[in-house]
């Protein structure tokens, strides 16, 4: 701001051969203290002096009078003197004497008028504009889907013989998200970021996101070959792929899709009889019958089919429509669903049924199996004491015959052996015999 005040010193000097920087010098006290961080004013015959430097001033001049000290960093006007300092993410807005609009960022800002009054009409802090001045995507009415925020808009106003005039509109528009203006008859698109609009002949359109959106709405009465009324409930999966085709024939993305996607919805069911409807209690499913084409995928082949085309025209690519659920409108279609509900509940018993029997019968099978796993097993196991007793007899005769013929031998060899003895004695004596 010091130095905007020093341009606007050499400006006014050149131009209109005055000084806004006062001449007075420094003082070791006494007279008017101007502290770090403000301005000394001195009035001169209506037009402002001030003092930048701090320090004391003492003043000798008769025509000029003290006005005050203010704060640099607050916005001041006074004398025809206009100053405003603004940080990184704020922006002044500033009219000038021609009640011209332009906009101050991230500077300070110095100016006089010599003839009219420069106004700062507001500061603005850009990263933040508010929740108040936030915008939603459009929901239905009852819906507890969570809002999403599209975009930040605030609007700068002032008051001109007794009406509110728009001077100023800043926004803040998100990530993936854009903003569409309208100049005359063309769309402009502004990217994601921090955008300000001061041109009265460039009006705003609205915020789109570029994501994937998702939304669940019930579909208006639809009805069948025999003239049941059927509402369903359905999920719309979408993305906006040109948001200036969009923009010119819509406000909202789901007012594009709404009529289409009845129409697409109308001209199916319209092909279709309610008993297709009440094949399932579900739609989880349809339940399996080769006379009756299931509705389900008569709906996801025709009515996604018929509404992407439709889609197509207004820049929306439509990646889902699937029904979540069904119900029969009206006296008849209400008895029509009981009735249904009836067989159904029908078949669902029969099931039951044959399901405990088939159980009933696998278990009994199952005993069957077992008692002759066990039987198998019982025998296997007879089998095998029987062969490991027969071994055991085997073997213990086979040891007594050994140990027999091991007797047999041994008492042969004691009885030859004995015999030898004997001879060998005999012959002893004999040879004893001769010699004596």
């Amino acid at each position: 701001l010091v130095a905007a005040l020093l341009e606007l010193e050499r400006r006014m000097a050149e131009n209109l051969h005055v000084h806004l920087i006062t001449r007075k010098k420094l003082r070791a006290f006494g007279g008017r203290v101007v502290q770090t961080g403000e301005i000394g004013v001195w009035s001169r015959n209506g037009r402002p002096v001030v003092a930048v430097e701090p320090g004391n001033y003492w003043n000798f001049s008769l025509r000029h009078s003290w006005t005050g000290k203010f704060s640099l960093t607050a916005p001041l006007d006074l004398l025809g003197l206009t100053t405003v300092l603004v940080g990184q993410s704020e922006a002044a807005v500033v009219m000038n004497p021609s009640n011209k609009i332009f906009i101050v960022r991230n500077s300070g800002f110095a100016a006089y008028g010599a003839q009219g009054r420069f106004r700062v009409i507001d500061i603005v802090d850009t990263l933040n504009l508010g929740d108040a001045h936030a915008h939603y995507e459009s929901q239905l009415s009852g819906s507890s889907q969570r809002k999403v925020v599209l975009g930040w808009k605030r609007d700068v106003k002032i008051d001109v013989n007794g009406s509110s005039v728009v001077v100023a509109s800043f926004f803040l528009v998100p990530a993936n998200n854009v903003l569409i203006l309208q100049r005359g008859n063309d769309l402009l698109l502004l990217r994601a970021g921090q955008h300000v609009l001061t041109n009265a002949n460039t009006t705003f359109r609205g915020f789109y996101s570029l994501g994937e959106r998702q939304t669940s709405f019930k579909t208006a009465s639809s009805y069948t070959v025999e003239g049941v009324p059927v509402v369903l409930h359905v999920n719309l999966r979408y993305r906006i792929a040109d948001p200036i085709l969009l923009t010119a024939n819509y406000d909202d993305a789901f007012q594009a899709l709404q009529n289409p996607a009845q129409t697409a919805v109308n001209a199916v069911v319209s092909r279709l009889s309610y008993q297709q409807f009440m094949r399932a209690s579900k739609v989880s499913g349809d339940v399996p019958d080769h006379h009756v084409q299931p509705w389900l995928d008569a709906f996801r082949q025709d009515c996604l089919s018929d509404l992407r085309a439709q889609a197509a025209g207004y820049g929306i690519v439509v990646e889902s429509f699937d029904v979540l659920d069904r119900e029969l409108e009206g006296a008849l279609g209400k008895d029509l669903e009981r009735q249904s509900e009836q067989v159904l509940r029908n078949q669902v018993q029969a099931t039951q049924i044959e399901l405990q029997n088939h159980i009933a019968t696998e278990t009994q099978r199952g005993k069957l199996l077992v008692a002759r796993v066990e039987a198998e097993q019982k025998q296997a196991i007879a089998d095998a004491q029987y062969y490991i007793s027969m071994k055991e007899t085997e073997a213990k005769f086979f040891a007594s015959v050994k140990a027999a013929e091991a007797d047999a031998q041994a008492s042969d060899l004691k009885t030859v052996q004995n015999a030898k003895n004997l001879v060998k004695a005999s012959q002893a004596e004999a040879e004893g015999s001769e010699l004596r």
